[in-house]
């Protein structure tokens, strides 16, 4: 089978580079935006300087700062009815995922209201079709290095009447411009550092050993996750103990977006499960969530991927010589979990999970597209198995 790279993204990354934000908007044609972003990042002082950017441009500026963690329907609604009535020529986006979702999402809504969930793979099997209009112009800054939305053709919102995480995904929504500025991102805090950190450690590695990486292997694809996961094994805990170590975070927002071209290989169980787990106990916390998952589907997907393993487990400092793949499986194993306990991850009876939820969160999982494109299924038994050993953490 072929193997297609496209990034239509323009991207820029280095400290101070989101005062360029105004010179792009304003040569993009566009003469009012609409700029989304959540309170916590108005409330940082990240806002005021980009939209001066933008009015010293001649661009005019629409506020809408009512971003939530995993943005609901409801919300996405409520800024489509802005945009409709403001009518802007572009979007910008301010902030972490749920900031930057929210922008394509209603960017989407706004010109082809309705379809959303047509394009939601998790709804509609795995087909990723174009928009019928055209979309509008996206600006997009990110404030943390995880999520690897700011490139990724992908908008996950939350619809609360049916208790799920809706991934909408079309070539559409990659955003046309990042800005990815690592002096924004220097007032994270340590948990939410670690937490968006490991959000591209979990896209990096489930790149290796998703679907399309098993049958379609590709080493571009494969070197972009593996030096996504050795920038965050070398920085993330620096950029955790210091935030305003620019290298740390300039390594962090690399491997933010490198996760995601070595995601393009499909994701496996730690977003499977991870995702179940957030529909179901109402837990705000992605990263920390498919994190928890990811030593398991190791060792699980281990005789799939032996030379990758390999390569994981250099990285790790597990010297596989003379071990069986079982055995490096599960080494790499404790040794993921050993970094977790450096980075501080929280047991998933410490996020909020409830074993009384097991079984509704097996139903979740089983039902979700990356569990029925996995290689490799986990049995309900293996999946209780993690969720309890994750529990206890």
């Amino acid at each position: 089978m072929d193997y297609t790279f496209e990034l239509p993204t323009r991207i820029t990354i280095g400290e101070g580079c989101s005062s360029q934000l105004g010179a792009n908007v304003a040569s993009a044609g566009a003469k009012r935006v609409m700029c989304i972003f959540d309170k916590g990042v108005e409330a940082a002082g990240i806002v005021e300087p980009l939209v001066a950017s933008l009015e010293t441009a001649g661009v005019e500026v629409v506020r809408f700062d009512g971003v939530l963690p995993d943005p609901p329907m409801e919300v996405i609604e409520q800024c489509s009815r802005i945009a409709n009535d403001v009518n802007p020529d572009a979007f910008v986006a301010v902030g972490g995922g749920s900031s930057i979702d929210t922008a394509k999402a209603v960017n989407a809504n706004s010109t082809n209201p309705g379809t959303l969930k047509t394009h939601a793979i998790n709804l509609n099997g795995l087909q990723v079709l174009p928009f019928d209009k055209p979309l509008k112009p996206l600006f997009v800054l990110p404030t943390t290095a995880g999520t690897g939305s700011e490139i990724s053709p992908s908008a996950v919102v939350t619809d609360n009447e049916l208790k799920l995480k809706v991934s909408v995904m079309s070539p559409d929504l990659q955003p046309t411009m990042a800005l990815i500025d690592p002096a924004l991102m220097t007032g994270l805090p340590p948990h939410i550092t670690a937490s968006t950190g490991l959000d591209a450690f979990s896209h990096a590695v489930e790149g290796l050993m998703g679907g399309l990486a098993i049958f379609t292997p590709s080493p571009m694809r494969d070197s972009f996750a593996l030096t996504a996961i050795e920038l965050v094994l070398k920085s993330l805990v620096k950029a955790m103990k210091d935030g305003n170590d620019i290298k740390a975070r300039t390594d962090m927002s690399y491997a933010a977006f490198m996760s995601i071209l070595g995601a393009h290989g499909g994701l496996s169980m730690g977003h499977s499960v991870g995702h179940a787990i957030g529909e179901v106990c109402g837990i705000h916390n992605h990263g920390f969530l498919c994190a928890s998952i990811i030593p398991y589907n190791v060792e699980l997907m281990a005789e799939f991927i032996p030379d990758k393993l390999n390569k994981l487990a250099t990285l790790l400092n597990v010297d596989p010589g003379g071990k069986s793949v079982p055995e490096i499986g599960s080494a790499v194993k404790q040794a993921i979990q050993s970094f977790y306990r450096e980075c501080g991850v929280p047991s998933l009876r410490e996020l909020g999970m409830s074993l009384s939820d097991v079984e509704e969160i097996i139903r979740h999982t089983v039902t979700g597209t990356w569990y029925m494109l996995a290689p490799k299924r986990p049995t309900d038994e293996e999946i209780t198995g993690w969720l309890h050993e994750a529990y206890e953490g």
